[in-house]
């Protein structure tokens, strides 16, 4: 196997390991993206107090405003959005 192949093995088994603690803490995975240089995992907004981000930026729509959250797990970037609404109840509950 090439250096190549071996690489995005490594960041399949590191994705496979992120997926598996985010479902382990009852996520939702909506998508996920391995690319060269990062692999991007999209949940929906986690329902355990244990899965905590950062705000990274906040996005103005048409439907209102979002907060699109981020983490790091082992390895591999997990980005969430949240209302406005989900952000205040959030904040309560920390």
């Amino acid at each position: 196997m090439n250096k190549y192949n071996i690489a995005f093995k490594a960041r399949i088994d590191k994705a496979s390991k992120a997926m598996e603690h985010l479902i382990k803490h009852g996520c939702a995975i909506v998508s996920l993206a391995i690319k060269e240089r990062s692999t991007e995992i999209e949940i929906l907004p986690p329902l355990s107090p244990k899965v905590k981000g950062t705000l990274i930026s906040i996005n103005n729509t048409h439907q209102g405003r979002y907060h699109l959250m981020a983490t790091r797990l082992h390895g591999c970037t997990v980005t969430w959005q949240l209302n406005s609404e989900q952000l205040t109840k959030m904040e309560l509950s920390a």
